[in-house]
């Protein structure tokens, strides 16, 4: 069939596209590969036959087809060369015809490239747009779910203190109270290593020679060096009085039986504090906290009516504060006793220093005027000195008066 006709059956047709592939002339099975050197090509006459030859090489190409038999086609063709020259002047591309070798086109791949590096950069900017977003949004949830639970700890808390704020008040009151009963237990024994003159008189006690008898003032003192005690001394008064006295220094506990004054033969006992409350405004409540520190051998002095008398320590007991017995005893000659509470911060126990006077010269016959072995006030429940009294203690004379 002729072509305008319509063409040749679908299989001629497609035996016919085949040899155009081969020969790279169909522009739909080519794409884009087309050159500007290639020319038109017919396809020969039916019963035509069409030779091709080189000069290097024998190429022969028949092709045949009949039209009045379009089933019977045929073509015969040994290797190709390179090329080739036809008897109707065509002339074989030698270039490959393929896309691959196509020339590129620069400006339409940079365009592409920009489009593909914006495309990116568009989906990497939305993506860490928001998972910052969701980030800060955990970060603000998160930060508030921590406010929620401080103020909720708060208010717990708040809850709790509410609680035990009644606890914590009694613990305080308790912890006063007790401080206030108990601090002389901490601080006196510190206060025992501190001296305790109070600086109202300017002596210097180590220089004391108890043989030399100079211008005594005629205010009476206790003077201890060892202690560096000098502090004043009342003489004389009465058994209710000495608790008041002591509060300005130290007192002469004076009852029958111990009643001797400095040179007198017979005891002469001086009461004084070992302890007292810290906040106490009594200045001499530490005097005999370092009594206990004496030892045999030690010096004390008294100034008595311009006289100053010498004594030497004889010994020290411990003894119940009523056993007032321990301070009378038969003796010939002048006898000095200290007194004061035991153990530090407590009125417990008393402490008893004895010393002898060894200066001056003492007369044997200058005894009390009443000097008898044993009390004789039957109306009098004697009992030594105390430490000032405690906090409850106080509290207690208050309500009960005794």
């Amino acid at each position: 069939m002729d072509k305008k006709d319509g063409g040749p059956s679908s299989r001629v047709a497609e035996a016919r596209q085949k040899v155009l592939a081969i020969f790279g002339h169909d522009k739909n099975l080519e794409g884009n590969s087309g050159s500007s050197e290639r020319q038109n090509f017919e396809m020969p006459a039916p019963g035509s036959t069409y030779n091709d030859s080189v000069s290097a090489n024998s190429y022969n190409y028949t092709d045949t087809y009949n039209s009045t038999d379009m089933n019977s086609y045929s073509n015969t063709y040994s290797e190709p060369v390179q090329s080739r020259t036809a008897s109707n002047t065509y002339q074989a591309n030698t270039s490959p015809n393929t896309l691959k070798d196509t020339a590129v086109n620069q400006t339409a791949i940079n365009e592409q490239w920009q489009q593909y590096h914006s495309a990116w950069q568009n989906y990497y900017q939305q993506y860490y747009s928001e998972y910052y977003a969701k980030a800060a949004q955990n970060y603000l949830e998160s930060e508030k779910l921590k406010n929620e639970r401080t103020a909720t700890g708060k208010v717990r808390e708040k809850r709790r203190l509410r609680h035990i704020a009644p606890i914590i008040a009694g613990a305080t009151v308790v912890l006063i109270l007790l401080f206030l009963q108990y601090n002389r237990l901490i601080f006196t024994p510190i206060m025992a290593y501190v001296s305790p003159n109070t600086n109202s008189v300017s002596t210097s006690l180590d220089a004391i020679d108890p043989t030399t008898t100079g211008t005594i003032s005629p205010e009476p003192r206790l003077i201890i060096p060892k202690l560096n005690i000098d502090v004043p001394v009342a003489f004389g008064i009465n058994y209710n009085d000495v608790a008041a006295a002591m509060e300005q220094g130290v007192a002469q506990f004076s009852i029958p039986g111990a009643n001797a004054m400095p040179g007198q033969v017979g005891n002469l006992v001086l009461s004084g504090h070992s302890s007292g409350d810290i906040y106490s405004n009594n200045i001499y409540k530490f005097i005999f906290s370092g009594l206990e520190r004496l030892s045999v051998g030690d010096l004390i002095y008294i100034n008595y009516e311009s006289t100053r008398y010498t004594y030497r320590m004889t010994g020290s007991q411990v003894v119940e504060p009523s056993d007032v017995n321990a301070l009378i005893y038969p003796t010939d000659r002048p006898i000095l006793t200290l007194i004061t509470c035991t153990p530090l911060g407590t009125s417990r126990y008393r402490l008893l220093i004895t010393a002898e006077q060894i200066s001056p010269d003492f007369d044997v016959n200058n005894i009390p005027s009443d000097n008898p072995t044993e009390p004789t006030d039957d109306n009098l429940d004697y009992s030594m000195p105390s430490n000032q009294p405690t906090f409850i203690e106080n509290i207690w004379t208050g309500i009960f008066g005794s």
